[in-house]
C-alpha cells in the first residue's frame, strides 16, 4: 500500500501526473482536516480556561503543531526513502541568505502601496467580508501581558512561516516538481494555493500574498534550501508586525 502512495521517480505520461496531483490533493485536504480537528477538539476541552488572546494563540500554536507532524508523516509517504532530505533539500548553505533577505524587505516595503492600488482597482467587496458593528474582541498587540506579546510574536514570526514553507515551499513544491511540467506547474500551483489561504485579505492583499508566494517558490527552485524560505518568510511576517504595531 505504501508503495502505491509514494511519488513515481519521473512522471512519464499524463496518467502519472493526474495520480501525483490526486495524492497531493488528498494529502493536503486530509492534513488541513485532521489538524482543524484536533486543534479544535483541544480547545473545545480547555479553550473556557483561558482568555479569548490566549485562546487564538494557543489555537494557532495547537494548528501549526499539528501541521508540522503532518507534514512529515506526508513527507514519508509520499517519498519513503529520503522525506527530509527531499522535503528540506539542500545542506545548510548561506549562499542565498541575502536574497531571502532582500525579497522579504522588499515585500513589506511595497505591501501596502501595491494593496492600494490593487484594492483602488478592484471590486470593493473583500473574500470574505467582516461583520459590520461587532465589538473589538482582541487586545492589540502591544497591550498583551508581557507572555502573551512573546508568544504571539513567537507564534506569528516562526512558528506560522515554518509550517506554511514545510507545506507551500516544502513536500508540495517539491512534487509537484515530479510532474512532466515541473516548475511550469509547481510554481503557481503552489502560489495560488498559498494566496487563497490568506483569501480574508482583500483583493490587493491577496495579490501581494502571492507575490511574495512566488518569491518564496523561486528561492525554494534556486537554491533549494527551506531554511532560506523560512528565514525569508519570517522577516516578512515579524517586519509587518513591527510596522503595524509600532507605526
Amino acid at each position: 500500500m505504501h508503495s502505491s502512495i509514494a511519488l513515481p521517480a519521473t512522471s512519464r505520461h499524463a496518467l502519472d501526473d493526474a495520480l501525483i496531483l490526486l495524492r497531493l490533493a488528498v494529502a493536503y485536504a486530509g492534513l488541513t482536516a485532521i489538524s482543524h480537528w484536533v486543534a479544535g477538539q483541544i480547545m473545545h476541552r480547555i479553550g473556557n480556561f483561558w482568555h479569548i488572546d490566549t485562546q487564538f494563540l494557543i489555537l494557532d500554536a495547537l494548528f501549526t503543531a499539528v501541521v508540522l507532524i503532518g507534514s512529515l508523516g506526508v513527507a514519508w509517504l509520499l517519498q519513503p526513502r529520503e522525506p527530509f532530505s527531499w522535503m528540506f533539500g539542500r545542506n545548510l548553505t548561506f549562499a542565498g541568505l541575502v536574497p531571502a533577505l532582500l525579497l522579504a524587505i522588499a515585500m513589506v516595503l511595497s505591501a501596502n502601496p501595491l494593496a492600494e492600488w490593487f484594492d483602488l482597482r478592484w471590486p470593493k467587496a473583500e473574500f470574505m467580508h467582516d461583520v459590520h458593528g461587532q465589538p473589538q474582541i482582541l487586545t492589540p498587540l502591544l497591550d498583551l501581558q508581557a507572555w502573551r506579546l512573546v508568544g504571539a510574536v513567537v507564534v506569528a514570526t516562526l512558528w506560522v512561516p515554518l509550517a506554511e514553507e514545510v507545506i507551500f515551499r516544502g513536500w508540495l513544491f517539491k512534487a509537484l516538481q515530479r510532474t512532466r511540467p515541473g516548475l511550469w506547474l509547481a510554481l503557481p500551483a503552489s502560489t495560488l494555493i498559498f494566496a487563497l489561504l490568506h483569501s480574508f485579505y482583500s483583493a490587493g492583499g491577496v495579490i501581494v500574498i502571492a507575490l511574495l508566494g512566488a518569491g518564496l517558490g523561486w528561492l525554494r527552485w534556486k537554491y533549494d534550501q527551506l531554511w532560506l524560505c523560512v528565514v525569508a518568510h519570517a522577516t516578512y511576517n515579524g517586519l509587518t508586525l513591527w510596522m503595524v504595531a509600532v507605526i
